[in-house]
């Protein structure tokens, strides 16, 4: 994408960054004269463009110093000592951690000025206009979202404050909140391309908005807002909205596609972008390529003889259970095939490129995350679980080279809209030949067995639920899945699980699943608690239940 600077932008972005950062707080007067600025087509398309700067990616979302994902807060991850982003989270302690109010208020607030001077930017053409404002509605739209699943409801700031302006809201309803995102989804969608030139990738397109839509009305459908979301129809509507997505087309071609037919393609595609034939991205943050020292790749990469990364990121036993059996059953099912003393033989292939494990070949060494090995020598400074992740990682991307390769945050892909398509109608009409198709779809593509036939409505739920763990996992998807679903409690608390390799003196190999830390997690966390220094600058904000 081709982010336009001068100093018009550099000026206004100090302005608006150069305030208090109160969330409600008036925009600054600025230091230009706003005619001045958006009368000149290319100072509009600079401030129109920094308001993508919002997007926030995460690879390392948590934490000041030694910053982690915020998997390590579900049951994906851990982050061991040192790379402590995610310990509040972990303790029960919220207050201000990930809350995002202040960046996403701040976008929304470029968005609204932005809005204001549509009538006197001189654009081009009537195109670029409406290209450029769509994107500007979904941007309002995504980072509004982006704070209603924190929070629930929150106040709806439509309006450009202005000196003088009453500055304390009351919260909106979640219920008026999704009104509201999808009021700005739809004329987003009536404005924007359905696809982009090289030079724009990464700009919003009308695929991206619809998307947008699916995930917000499936998260207004599911259990956590049963009592505010109350119409009949809910779930296919979140149906309806993922199946947009999935037959978009542009002069007859479909728009989207899942990216290869192998898992070999699964593991690259995040490492491919559309103009490199990946079609099954929808929208994402596009960043520079990276080398080794990039935190992106340094603090997921494992730590050890020869591979020298941060291994802060490492897969609970918790989450390496949820892997199914080649043959499709779950380990615990009977007749699986799953062995104790071999936990990782025949698994779904995708584990093979999800999760790096005890005798597995990385970048030319066998990992030995035995107790005592060569990488994971001190548990208070290697992985605390045994294993290390893989996903997100090129291969060729390794420690003492300059080799670089794209490594982009993904918002929406198409996977998602198969697996929420499925998920709404499975809701609607059980396990119709439609559900099976659309999950089966996502699990072929990387050599995963058909789902069994047979599956009763709740069965299919689960299974569904534990197709997005996998496939979609470490993407943010399982933290706000889990809340969704009101399942986070019984999930993220509790006893998360290691698995302790003991070598003995024969060279052979015992696994014991033991627990390396109790979390707390109570069901009035599925939201998250306003940080008190919001709440005492305004008293009509009424906190979170349970906080």
């Amino acid at each position: 994408m081709k982010w336009f600077k001068n100093i018009y932008l550099i000026l206004l972005v100090i302005a608006f960054t150069s305030c208090d950062k109160d969330f409600l707080e008036r925009a600054p007067g600025l230091n230009l004269d706003e005619e001045k600025v958006f009368r000149v087509y290319e100072n509009a398309q600079s401030f129109q463009a920094d308001i993508y700067s919002h997007l926030q990616d995460g690879f390392n979302r948590l934490g000041n110093y030694q910053p982690v994902p915020i998997s390590g807060a579900s049951d994906e991850s851990d982050a061991y000592a040192g790379y402590h982003g995610t310990d509040p989270l972990n303790s029960g302690s919220y207050n201000g951690n990930d809350d995002q109010l202040y960046n996403y208020y701040t976008g929304i607030r470029k968005a609204n000025l932005f809005l204001s001077k549509i009538d006197v930017i001189p654009f081009p053409n009537e195109a670029v206009k409406n290209a450029m404002t769509g994107e500007v509605y979904f941007l309002r739209a995504f980072y509004f979202n982006e704070i209603v699943k924190r929070f629930g409801g929150m106040p709806i700031m439509e309006k450009l404050l202005v000196p003088g302006d009453n500055l304390m809201f009351p919260r909106n309803s979640y219920k008026e909140c999704v009104d509201y995102i999808l009021s700005d989804i739809e004329k987003a969608m009536a404005m924007l391309p359905i696809k982009r030139t090289d030079n724009d990738l990464g700009r919003a397109t009308r695929g991206a908005a619809l998307a947008l839509k699916s995930r917000v009305l499936l998260y207004a459908a599911s259990p956590l807002w049963n009592a505010e979301i109350t119409n009949a129809n809910k779930w296919q509507l979140a149906a309806d909205a993922a199946k947009a997505v999935i037959d978009l087309q542009d002069n007859g071609t479909p728009v989207y596609q899942l990216y290869g037919s192998t898992v070999n393609d699964y593991e690259r595609l995040f490492f491919t972008r559309s103009n490199s034939g990946n079609n099954e991205v929808i929208f994402y943050k596009p960043q520079g390529t990276v080398d080794f020292s990039n935190q992106q790749i340094f603090v997921w990469a494992p730590k050890g003889d020869l591979l020298e990364g941060a291994g802060a990121v490492a897969p609970t036993q918790n989450f390496v259970d949820l892997f199914e059996m080649s043959n499709g059953k779950m380990i615990n099912e009977t007749n699986s095939g799953y062995d104790p003393n071999k936990p990782y033989t025949n698994r779904d292939p995708r584990f093979y490129k999800i999760i790096l494990y005890n005798g597995c070949q990385w970048q030319g060494v066998t990992l030995e995350t035995f107790i005592g090995g060569k990488h994971r020598k001190v548990l208070a400074e290697y992985s605390r679980t045994g294993y290390y992740v893989r996903k997100y990682l090129p291969e060729e991307v390794k420690t003492k080279t300059s080799v670089r390769s794209y490594h982009d945050w993904i918002y929406f892909r198409l996977a998602e809209m198969y697996l929420n398509y499925a998920e709404a109608l499975n809701e609607v009409s059980g396990p119709v030949a439609e559900v099976y198709s659309a999950i089966n779809k996502v699990r072929t593509r990387s050599g995963v067995v058909n789902l069994p036939s047979g599956l009763s409505k709740d069965e299919m739920r689960i299974r569904i639920q534990n197709e997005r763990a996998i496939e979609l996992s470490f993407e943010e998807h399982r933290w706000w899945d889990a809340r969704r679903w009101k399942t986070a409690s019984a999930w993220f608390g509790g006893d998360m699980y290691e698995m302790y390799i003991d070598k003995r003196p024969d060279g052979s190999l015992t696994y014991t699943r033991k627990p390396f830390e109790n979390r707390i997690y109570r069901d009035y966390m599925n939201l998250y608690p306003i940080p008190t220094w919001e709440m005492e600058k305004n008293p009509l904000l009424q906190q979170n239940p349970g906080w």
